[in-house]
């Protein structure tokens, strides 16, 4: 049964299908909707994510476009309008101010845009992995980000802190994106916390909701990617004088080493044949790379040329089975009862809102997040009682 939801919040549960709304449920056996919500069931199609992140605006069948152009119109200028007197959508149920005529309306198109998604889009191959990361972008966005007052207004002092200031008091969520960019790396929406772009001298007024941050970053992130993609194990210890070692006998900085890595691996036109004894490049080509797309060994799938073809295949790899295994550690950490939990994610570390009480789990959770399959990828751990100040463990 096609269905949509009437609001995203879990306090605010309702739907519309068989042609009627209806409150605190949905349908007892669901089997299409738009997007994803942390209420509904993980074997319901999602639309939305049939065609990597679009819009129903872009999607929508030439047939249906007058209608859907006009009721979106008229949703716009609701939304407006609750602005306007004051009010944000994280403090109401949706479906409380609008009324039932239009709700319908609007969810009957919307059921229509996606029947016609489900039944002519291609179902994506890491289908699975794009819903496990939506589930765990959707329980970020439940919690607002924790602002400490004193910090706040030692920024307030500059015009850049008051700007930005006023973009997150009245919302400080995080909105993640995660069709934002080719590679599965997280983006915001508009609107969002600007987590990702925060100024480090800013960090500071963020503080955790129980007693600490904890934050795991990966050692390394490329060239233990790299490491898995050849099928051999990452070296302990660190991995650029690994690579100066074996490569070029410690004859190099590291700093040398890493620059002469890096633009051996990303540019397919320079030779180096020690580090090609290192790491069969072709040979991951060819594994990878056919017929104008890579495709890595999560099932994503983006069509590149040759000369970006590697870029892409480690970016993306390491992009997925990070946000996999962080995915797989918020729902232990539910399943273990713990109160600690992801409070956001960037880019290739993760940070945790902490409970002191359960550190004897953190061997548990650096295990689920620095393993994949036969590969162990190494950490670096981070504590701090804000997350301007941050030292590591």
């Amino acid at each position: 049964m096609i269905f949509q939801t009437l609001d995203d919040k879990e306090s605010c549960v309702a739907s519309y299908y068989d042609g009627t709304l209806h409150f605190d449920e949905v349908p007892s056996k669901p089997t299409a909707t738009w997007n994803y919500h942390t209420y509904l069931p993980d074997n319901v199609k999602f639309a939305e994510l049939y065609t990597a992140g679009k819009t129903a605006d872009q999607v929508c069948p030439e047939e249906l476009k007058k209608d859907w152009e006009e009721i979106t119109s008229r949703l716009k200028g609701m939304l407006r309008s609750f602005y306007h007197v004051g009010l944000t959508p994280g403090n109401f149920c949706f479906y409380e101010l609008v009324p039932h005529r239009f709700l319908k309306q609007h969810a009957e198109l919307k059921n229509k845009i996606t029947k016609h998604v489900v039944e002519n889009y291609d179902k994506p191959q890491n289908y699975d992995h794009l819903v496990q990361v939506e589930k765990l972008t959707k329980t970020i966005s439940k919690t607002p980000m924790k602002l400490n007052p004193s910090n706040v207004r030692l920024q307030m002092a500059t015009q850049k802190g008051r700007d930005l200031y006023r973009k997150f008091q009245v919302d400080p969520t995080i909105r993640y994106n995660q069709f934002g960019t080719r590679t599965g790396r997280l983006t915001t929406r508009p609107n969002s916390f600007p987590i990702l772009t925060l100024p480090k001298k800013m960090r500071g007024i963020l503080e955790p909701y129980r007693n600490v941050f904890l934050e795991f970053d990966v050692v390394s992130a490329e060239v233990a990617t790299l490491f898995y993609l050849s099928d051999q194990p990452v070296p302990q210890g660190d991995l650029h004088e690994w690579i100066n070692q074996h490569a070029f006998k410690g004859k190099l900085t590291r700093e040398k080493c890493k620059t002469r890595f890096f633009a051996w691996l990303y540019d397919p036109r320079k030779k180096n044949t020690k580090l090609e004894k290192l790491f069969n490049r072709r040979e991951i080509f060819e594994k990878y790379y056919k017929d104008g797309k890579i495709t890595n060994p999560l099932g994503r799938t983006i069509k590149v040329g040759e000369e970006k073809a590697l870029n892409y295949l480690v970016q993306s790899t390491f992009n997925d089975i990070f946000l996999h295994n962080i995915a797989k550690l918020s729902d232990n950490m539910k399943q273990w009862g713990m109160k600690s939990n992801v409070a956001f994610v960037i880019h290739d570390s993760v940070v945790l809102d902490f409970d002191a009480r359960e550190k004897d789990k953190i061997e548990k959770i650096k295990k689920i997040l620095s393993t994949y399959d036969s590969c162990d990828f190494g950490l670096h751990m981070n504590i701090g009682k804000n997350y301007g100040d941050m030292r590591e463990v």
